[in-house]
């Protein structure tokens, strides 16, 4: 495969000034997969005049190890007449060249980390083709598990004063902010979540701190008004495919909602594309552009905690949720449940089985997909997860498991690379299964997006279910079964799980 690789990959890959620790990730993966790596000529000729290069002349050397197009398309047409118009300077026009190479055929892949080239790229329908470092590294560890170098990736809580802060993780760290190191040691009795592979790189770093009303917020323009607040500290998470930014995420909403406080906030400089990378992760998931920190010129963005935004979606708006939703139970096979909900595993089951090397094992938001014939679900609607049982006994070990709630309902597929783009690697169905599913069942069939809420405390049996009414004896929940809001609610008391502070 061909793959072409933008001038913003080549510089942080080969300028140590401005390093984006993915870009290793990225290049072993190329080279794992045996892709060609490919610059066009604009981008020896961009890079030739990059002001920040150490120097320029070095890293033109270092271009040697990429191959150069040897030819350029001829432009197409679709591609001039469309870009004629919004193309406004030569770095529009370099980007238009690169997207043109795609469009012709005359390379598979394009991966850049411009937001505004993808962009364009989508308006070709080439996004599945244009992808940043994160996407290109998600579909490889999914289509390629054999070759992911280590068993599994654990998120875990631990004292910052038990971390290496030698670690090369924090060099980033240490650049944007002067006395990084001497933060780290006054804050090491305090606890930070961490992510690591089974080798003990680090990959992710998260830590959090709770202030009060009373917390001088004068360096913040606007200034904040008084409220308890959940300030993320600290935060990197290195893309390697495995969406670990949506399970720091959940972290993050899991405190919140236990702190209970009002509004969450972070600061981050937005100047290098690790950091672009996190500002657009947490806007995907609700954070909003509040002003600026005036100590340091970072941008200070918020989540509010204790209101629904009806114009947002129910993923802007998570862990906020609204009770007056319809409300439905989806069965899930056993050897799916916890591949699909790993925060659900049973007493009996071993967790190491499912620390494993697919990515939506560690989304926050997942697929689950269904050939009912229900299709009148909305976004904002609960659904309850209900793992089947035994044959012969299921009434004692089918158990209902957790909460979520639907981000989209999507159906009536017209293709199948419309149907691909939406399941692939977020439903714990292979490649092979899914290319099945649409063979087999084409548009017929429902793509659920929910977002995973909270596992139940305590799992209540299908026999709580038919003895008091919510499914009549002797079945078992069919897929969609709806329930009313006073059935939900036994369901919730028997589970002895309170869902209290995530209504609003």
């Amino acid at each position: 495969m061909r793959v072409l690789l933008d001038t913003n990959i080549i510089i942080y890959r080969e300028n140590k000034k401005m390093t984006n620790y993915s870009i290793g990730h990225l290049f072993r993966w190329l080279d794992k997969l045996k892709y060609d790596k490919l610059i066009h000529p604009l981008t020896k000729k961009e890079i030739a005049e990059y002001q920040y290069a150490d120097p320029a002349e070095a890293m033109t050397l270092k271009l040697d190890a990429y191959q150069e197009l040897k030819t350029q398309a001829p432009m197409a047409e679709q591609v001039a007449v469309f870009t004629a118009a919004t193309d406004k300077n030569e770095n529009d026009r370099v980007d238009t060249a690169l997207l043109n190479e795609v469009y012709q055929g005359r390379v598979d892949l394009l991966i850049t980390e411009d937001k505004r080239l993808r962009r364009k790229a989508e308006l070709f329908g080439l996004g599945h083709k244009v992808l940043s470092i994160n996407a290109f590294l998600t579909v490889a560890t999914s289509e390629n598990p054999g070759l992911i170098e280590y068993k599994a990736l654990a998120v875990r809580k631990t004292t910052i004063g038990k971390i290496d802060v030698r670690n090369a993780f924090f060099d980033s760290l240490r650049d944007a902010y002067v006395g990084f190191d001497a933060w780290l040691n006054r804050k090491c009795d305090e606890d930070a979540y961490i992510c690591q592979d089974d080798t003990g790189q680090l990959l992710g770093f998260l830590y959090l701190k709770t202030e009060s009303a009373d917390e001088n917020y004068t360096d913040i323009a606007p200034v904040f008004q008084p409220k308890r607040r959940l300030k993320v500290g600290t935060f990197k998470v290195v893309a390697t495919g495995f969406r670990l930014g949506e399970r720091f995420i959940k972290i993050i909403m899991d405190n919140a909602i236990e702190r209970n406080v009002d509004e969450v906030y972070v600061t981050l400089f937005e100047d290098r594309p690790d950091l672009e990378t996190l500002a657009s992760l947490l806007s995907r998931w609700g954070f909003e552009k509040h002003g600026v920190k005036t100590s340091t010129g970072e941008t200070v963005l918020t989540k509010q905690m204790k209101q629904y935004i009806p114009e947002l979606s129910p993923r802007q708006n998570f862990p906020n949720l609204v009770f007056g939703t319809q409300k439905f139970i989806l069965p899930i096979l056993p050897q799916y449940h916890t591949s699909l909900l790993p925060d659900s595993i049973l007493r009996n089951e071993n967790e190491s089985d499912f620390l494993a090397k697919t990515p939506f094992r560690y989304a926050l938001q997942k697929v689950y997909i269904s050939f009912a014939p229900e299709r009148n679900i909305q976004p904002g609607d609960i659904v309850v997860f209900y793992r089947t049982g035994v044959q012969g006994n299921a009434g004692h070990t089918a158990v209902l498991t957790s909460v979520a709630i639907v981000e989209e309902s999507i159906s009536g597929f017209t293709s199948r690379e419309e149907y691909m783009s939406h399941v692939q690697n977020r439903s714990v169905f292979t490649n092979d299964e899914l290319e099945q599913f649409w063979r087999q069942h084409r548009s017929n069939q429902i793509v659920l997006k929910f977002i995973f809420v909270k596992s139940f405390a305590k799992r209540p049996i299908l026999k709580f279910l038919w003895d008091n009414d919510i499914i009549v004896f002797p079945n078992g929940p069919r897929p969609f079964t709806r329930i009313s809001d006073d059935h939900f609610n036994m369901i919730l008391s028997e589970a002895q799980t309170d869902l209290s502070r995530y209504w609003r």
